[in-house]
């Protein structure tokens, strides 16, 4: 839309010279000088409008009235002069111009209220952008009469353009002028490391580049602000009624989020209670608040002052402040959160992390969080199988040995480990002919002895029968031992079952010791497990858990069984101290099992996270380490 502005203020956003240049005039020579002087003598953008509008309008035949509309700030145009002097109230006029501004292109239409006149809208514009329309009102325009007059407008145009192209370039030196200062400010902030040296650094350059009497810089912490840096000082007093107003001035401009100054440099309407009250206070001629963002969160406020002797801020001062704040604004966040405490870069990491997840953009970071989140879970929450692993075996409930009855050789083997025998079956067979020869021995000294005992009875010799009667006796009981020992020759198996050691096949001819176990058997429908649980583990193991038995020999097949009793006796296995748990298998157990098979047993104990069934051996070990070594 095309505001409407007093002819005072018209193009009060342009400013600077013009070099001019003569243009051909059909109007009378006197009045021809007098508008060309006019538009030479123009000192800012305004009255060059004005001036050129009112040689348009004199040059253009017919013509009724004349606007000339420029860009404004926010995209939105605004008239810059009018001819006749004073505002314009006629519809159809706007009406053209907006066309023109919407379209890009020259507009001709009849006003439908007077059928007489005539709207030629004209665009000021070039490098395919619009920067504002020429718009006439003509009478009596015919055919012949608008292309002349349209040649006329697209010459004049041009002066038009030039004012809009040095406003612009006015305006781009000033931009390069205010970010080559900020970055000498920018130097001079960067050779500190602490955050408390880099702000009174900032306040310092300010308030040298400004002219300023004094510049203050507030932190933001928690939507607040707080005095952290003036000027000229290393230490001020954050308690006293000066320091107060400063914050009181830079939460204003921190909660409406824009530059606020006293007096203000464009006319807008903003609340500056606090800054006026902050200059009221202090006798300042000027005051301007200047919000510090960092990708758009606020990490500070600048406030410049000026005193008595001062002038107002010109929005190149203020250029220059807000260039500088968007240049130290990273640096100083970045130093800001370096100096927080452990806890407060927690937070601010966590907060980072959670825009990351939540936020519209940065998919690997969802993926990864979506990952982080279930292996989390996998670890935390209690859902894997605790069990306690222990090497185990088979043995026979009932287990018997067979041992060798006296000192000997081993004459024949007849069965080895792993053989099932029954009951009184020939396991193996003692050398016998030594005894043999002993034998024969006391059976002839028995002989002898029964001869002479008989004769020293027959001759009533009472002290040799008694002699002759003990010797005799006691060849009798060395009978008795020889034929005894030769009666257990043959070793037998004790009861039915498997043999689950024992292997003297390769011992035949060697010598064996009394009561030295040969062999051991075991029934086959009669035995047990027996576990070998390490100390670290025997807490978890209770009498009536179940659990799983994983022989060597039978890959892929486990057996369940049954804990039925934990043993306080202790044992060695592989450098462990290890306790002995008996278990019942169950009644489907394979019939293959034998007694004497090893393999790997497992007791189901209950469900427990797999961060605490992983870490278990270390937090044992710790726990141990620190009640040895804490008092």
């Amino acid at each position: 839309m095309v505001g409407e502005a007093p002819d005072d203020q018209a193009g009060d956003s342009f400013r600077g010279r013009n070099n001019l240049r003569a243009m051909p005039s059909t109007s009378e020579p006197s009045d021809d000088a007098r508008l060309w002087a006019s538009m030479a003598s123009a000192r800012d953008a305004g009255a060059f409008c004005r001036a050129w509008l009112d040689l348009q309008c004199a040059r253009t035949p017919g013509a009724v009235a004349g606007l000339v509309v420029l860009e404004g700030e926010e995209n939105s145009f605004a008239p810059a002069a009018s001819w006749p002097t004073g505002p314009q109230d006629i519809p159809h006029l706007r009406k053209v111009a907006e066309q023109t501004l919407a379209s890009g292109q020259a507009v001709v239409e009849n006003d439908p209220d007077h059928p007489a006149q005539t709207g030629i809208a004209y665009p000021i514009a070039a490098a395919g952008r619009t920067y504002g329309a020429v718009v006439l009102v003509i009478t009596g325009a015919t055919a012949e009469r608008l292309q002349p007059i349209l040649r006329e407008l697209h010459w004049g145009v041009g002066w038009i353009l030039s004012i809009v192209w040095q406003h612009q370039a006015t305006e781009q030196a000033d931009r390069n002028a205010a970010s080559i200062a900020a970055l000498d400010v920018l130097a001079a902030i960067e050779e500190h490391e602490s955050f408390d040296e880099s702000a009174v650094s900032l306040c310092n350059a300010l308030a040298v580049a400004l002219d300023c009497t004094r510049v203050s810089f507030g932190k933001v912490y928690k939507d607040k602000v707080s005095l952290a840096a003036m000027s000229h000082g290393a230490w001020f007093r954050k308690k006293s009624d000066t320091a107060e107003a400063i914050e009181a001035a830079m939460d204003e401009a921190l909660d409406q989020g824009v530059t606020l100054s006293v007096p203000p440099s464009d006319g807008n309407r903003l609340i500056t209670l606090q800054q006026a009250r902050l200059a009221a206070g202090g006798g300042l001629t000027a005051v301007a608040s200047v919000p510090v963002l960092d990708r758009g969160l606020p990490v500070g406020v600048i406030t410049l002052e000026r005193d008595a002797e001062g002038v107002a801020f010109a929005p190149r001062d203020l250029l220059f402040a807000q260039s500088v704040a968007s240049l130290t604004a990273q640096l100083l966040a970045f130093k800001l959160r370096e100096e927080r405490w452990f806890g407060g870069r927690a937070r601010r990491h966590m907060m980072d992390g959670a825009r990351a997840l939540f936020g519209p953009r940065r998919p690997l970071a969802k993926a990864l969080g979506v990952a982080a989140l279930l292996l989390l879970l996998i670890l935390l929450v209690p859902l894997a199988q605790f069990r306690v692993s222990a090497d185990a075996a088979l043995e026979g409930r009932v287990q018997r040995a067979a041992a060798v009855p006296f000192s000997g050789f081993i004459a024949q083997s007849h069965a080895r480990a792993g053989d099932v025998v029954k009951q009184g079956q020939l396991l193996a067979t003692l050398d016998d002919r030594d005894l043999q020869i002993d034998h024969a021995r006391s059976v002839s000294e028995v002989q002898q002895l029964d001869r002479e005992y008989r004769e020293s009875l027959a001759k009533h010799e009472r002290s040799n029968m008694n002699l002759d009667g003990a010797k005799l006796r006691q060849a009798q009981a060395q009978l008795r031992l020889i034929e005894y020992k030769l009666a257990r020759t043959n070793i037998l198996a004790p009861l039915s079952g498997v043999l689950v050691s024992g292997d003297v096949s390769q011992l035949v001819g060697t010598p064996v010791k009394e009561g030295e176990i040969l062999f051991e058997v075991a029934p086959l429908d009669d035995f047990r497990v027996v576990l070998h649980v390490e100390e670290a583990d025997i807490t978890y193991v209770r009498p009536g858990q179940k659990g799983r038995f994983a022989p060597t020999g039978l890959a892929g097949e486990t057996v369940p069984f049954v804990v039925t009793r934990i043993s306080s006796v202790t044992g060695t296995q592989e450098g462990k101290n290890t306790f002995r748990v008996e278990a019942e298998l169950d009644s489907d157990a394979p019939k293959t099992l034998r007694p004497g098979m090893e393999g790997i047993a497992k007791v189901t104990i209950d469900r427990r996270s797999n961060l605490w069934i992983w870490t278990r051996g270390l937090r044992n070990w710790l726990q141990l380490f620190f009640w040895k070594w804490i008092p």
